[in-house]
């Protein structure tokens, strides 16, 4: 019974102690013990005597005020050294001035212990910066993580230059407020900022009432719009936004030339004006991509390799060499170059055609117009001879019904090129009946290729001869059967259509 107490004793006082352990410092932990939590960031630089001239711009700029409210916010504040090397026209143009202080400021807690090891900081003057562990952007850090009672600040050996972002830069938009592009590269700068154009903001105006006929908002002044690009929008990219990082290549002016004259041929429509646009754009699509590539190993960077693949998976060949001069913008880096070596076959691309993507079939006298015959259709995944598996679609007469004469299956083509094509098909033969079929372009009876007769148990690609669309863009292409009502005779089949630009 004794040692049954002692245990019951000893096990009190190990809990006695551990809640008395806890206690304490959880007693105390809303204490502030801490001189510097209970000031606040502008009263920490103020004092500061290594931030003296910083702290005057904050009080000119008036970001002394918001650095005084109850926000949290990190600074990262130039010392007096570092405030000497700062252009002088920036501290005396109001404008400049909020800008380079803005700059400096973000909202949230960044310790040096965030970054993993580098992180996009934005400030609040709508920039963002990259942050490390010991540095932000070409400054060091040489003092760190000092706490004020709404936030945190860290002293820095240079000032962090506001730059133009990669849309301002490569537009000129930007020139007054730093250097735009103004020595090379004008012809693309004039084709991305004829790509402008504005549509009205609908939910930001002021809308006076509903058309009765189609049920529209009927807007009456003041009217708002929204700035927009086709260059953005075909690429959906926005070298503009301050949030994402990218790289921009940009043409100097020679082989810009050189490109357009090549390739224009290429990319041809009814009219001069819009083939112009349309090759340039297909020229640049290409030039931007996601991320930032340098050819030195700075800190968030990717290793600049001799290929790139562009969001549309076109081989963008960088020769180093070709580099005429860089910029760092705000949100990514642009290279001027001499030339990008493209190849034409990376441009202008085979374009692949599965017989089973699901395509339109009909009759002639019904284009592009579903039938009842979807049990005359097989949608087959079947074994070659070497056991290599494939999909293709049948169509014949059968148990369902007969299909009618010249019956068709017709396919989308979203892009062709004015370029000659040779055309290829593998289709497989496994009845027991020849039978012939057609391949036409741009309707069922366009007679752009002859018949071709379909062997029996071929699995290798037919050649069927070239064809040339007349202008760039969508096109269709339609397997047409043969012109005849005899079962087995008329049947279709393809596993795919291959088209082979002709380049030089």
């Amino acid at each position: 019974m004794n040692n049954q107490r002692n245990k019951y004793f000893i096990l009190l006082m190990l809990v006695a102690s551990i809640l008395y352990s806890c206690k304490k410092p959880w007693d105390s932990h809303d204490q502030i013990t801490d001189p510097s939590l209970t000031v606040n960031l502008l009263q920490q630089i103020n004092s500061n005597p290594n931030l003296t001239i910083f702290s005057q711009y904050l009080a000119k700029s008036g970001y002394d005020k918001v650095l005084a409210s109850s926000k949290q916010f990190t600074v990262w504040a130039p010392s007096d050294a570092a405030m000497k090397n700062v252009d002088p026209s920036i501290l005396a143009d109001s404008a400049k001035l909020s800008q380079f202080v803005g700059n400096h400021i973000s909202h949230q807690l960044y310790t040096t212990n965030v970054p993993q090891p580098t992180m996009r900081i934005l400030m609040l003057n709508g920039k963002s910066e990259t942050f490390t562990r010991t540095t932000i952007e070409n400054a060091t850090l040489q003092q760190s993580d000092m706490y004020a009672s709404n936030g945190i600040y860290h002293v820095i050996d240079r000032a962090i230059t506001v730059k133009l972002n990669i849309w301002d830069y490569v537009t000129n938009t930007g020139a007054a407020n730093g250097n735009g592009l103004t020595t090379a590269g004008l012809l693309e700068q004039a084709y991305l900022v004829s790509q402008n154009y504005v549509v009205i903001d609908t939910p930001h105006s002021h809308q006076v009432g509903v058309d009765p006929t189609t049920g529209k908002p009927i807007l009456g002044p003041p009217i708002a719009y929204i700035n927009k690009n086709i260059y953005k929008d075909g690429t959906n990219m926005d070298p503009s936004d301050e949030t994402k990082q990218f790289t921009f290549f940009v043409l100097a002016d020679p082989n810009f030339t050189t490109h357009t004259n090549i390739e224009s041929k290429y990319f041809a429509t009814s009219k001069a004006d819009s083939t112009s646009k349309l090759t340039s754009f297909n020229i640049l699509k290409d030039l931007v991509v996601q991320g930032v590539y340098s050819t030195k190993n700075e800190p968030g960077t990717i290793p600049m390799p001799d290929t790139i693949i562009s969001a549309f998976g076109v081989k963008v060949p960088i020769n180093k060499a070709d580099i005429k001069f860089t910029y760092n913008a705000s949100n990514g880096r642009v290279y001027v170059m001499d030339n990008v070596n493209f190849r034409l076959q990376d441009k202008i691309p085979t374009i692949k055609i599965e017989g089973e993507s699901d395509p339109i079939t009909g009759t002639p006298g019904a284009w592009f117009a579903r039938t009842d015959k979807i049990g005359n259709i097989y949608y087959r995944i079947k074994n070659d001879p070497n056991g290599v598996q494939f999909k293709d679609i049948f169509i014949e007469s059968n148990s369902s019904g007969s299909i009618t004469a010249s019956f068709y299956a017709g396919y989308p083509i979203p892009v062709m090129n004015t370029v000659s094509y040779k055309v290829y098909i593998r289709a497989i033969n496994d009845t027991k009946t020849l039978f012939s079929q057609q391949v036409n372009f741009g309707a069922p009876n366009a007679a752009s290729l002859p018949y071709t007769q379909v062997l029996l148990n071929n699995y290798n690609e037919v050649y069927l001869g070239t064809y040339t669309p007349a202008k760039y863009g969508y096109n269709s292409v339609f397997l047409v059967g043969a012109n005849s009502t005899t079962s087995g005779q008329n049947s279709l089949t393809m596993d795919y259509l291959k088209l082979i630009p002709i380049l030089p």
